[in-house]
């Protein structure tokens, strides 16, 4: 949430109010798809947002909508449909699909999740490719946010993706971890508060053996490698629609995973390259010079006002 909102925004989390998951967004802050909608944009989302509490306790339906500029809103907080309110869930049911994510080859640290077809990965693809082709036939603008979940806790890839790692397991590198290098850490990267995270699930570093290291990092390559292929069927969206020429397409995330570095699983307050530094990948042909790298200083709060 706090990651979310800023880069929402171009605030900080001090400005935003957003310090921790859960907090809702005040209503005196504009998030950039509102800017966007009053400027004339149709806008659309498929996935997470997370701007609000998102609790199916005390939320039965969705969480909270804010005034967020979104006209055509598929929200699914997490893949797990938990929620009514989870259009993933409805996409499923339609289906004739039931959402089961046992585990993978009797490990306890990685599961099997749906096939490819039937992923949220695929889903939010799904959402956004309907709403591109949609606004393909108009001339109004538009901007369409797709917040797939993964690659995130729970490890759960079509069971197929991730079979592919199984006989190369032996070169995927360990976590990096020197015994003894936090004792002079602060006590939330410690145990137990490390491990606070949903209880770290079954990823409490020191009961884990290499392979299990290894499947772990392999079930996120691999959902990643999903991730990859959807991503490749919305750029061959705009391709045929036309629309391609005249689409920034950002590709970026709120949070890393820490997969072990510094005997750490999941995500927390600490600020780890595999947590912080993640991917910003910005493309528009034509207007902007592929195949570039840069080395400048960017962060999240740069792309709502960048946008603007």
């Amino acid at each position: 949430t706090p990651s979310r909102a800023a880069f929402m925004t171009g605030r900080y989390p001090r400005t935003t109010k957003c310090r921790q998951n859960g907090q809702a967004m005040p209503a005196n802050e504009k998030l950039v798809s509102r800017l966007f909608a009053d400027a004339g944009y149709t806008c659309g989302l498929a996935g997470k947002l997370h701007l609000s509490t998102c609790d199916p306790r005390h939320c039965p339906d969705t969480e909270r909508r804010i005034d967020d500029g979104y006209d055509v809103f598929h929200w699914s907080h997490a893949p797990d449909p938990d929620f009514p309110g989870n259009a993933y869930r409805r996409w499923l049911d339609e289906r004739g699909q039931r959402y089961q994510t046992p585990a993978f080859r009797d490990s306890p640290h990685v599961c099997a999740g749906m096939p490819a077809e039937h992923h949220q990965t695929t889903w939010c693809a799904e959402m956004a490719i309907d709403f591109m082709r949609q606004q393909a036939s108009g001339d109004q603008p538009w901007l369409f946010s797709v917040n797939i979940f993964d690659p995130h806790f729970p490890f759960d890839p079509p069971a197929a993706y991730l079979e592919r790692y199984l006989d190369r397991l032996d070169a995927i590198p360990l976590p990096v971890y020197t015994p003894g290098e936090l004792d002079n850490k602060p006590r939330y990267q410690q145990p137990p508060f490390r491990d606070r995270y949903h209880e770290c699930g079954p990823h409490a570093f020191e009961q884990m053996s290499d392979a299990d290291h290894r499947l772990v990092t392999a079930a996120s390559w691999a959902m990643g490698d999903l991730i990859d292929e959807q991503v490749g069927r919305m750029l061959r969206c705009l391709e045929e629609t036309g629309q391609r020429d005249d689409t920034i397409v950002i590709y970026m995330s709120d949070h890393g995973e820490m997969l072990g570095d510094h005997s750490i699983y999941l995500k927390g307050p600490y600020f780890y390259e595999p947590a912080v530094k993640v991917p910003l990948i910005v493309s528009w042909p034509g207007k902007m010079r592929p195949n570039r790298r840069s080395r400048a200083l960017g962060e999240l709060m740069d792309l709502a006002p960048t946008l603007l």
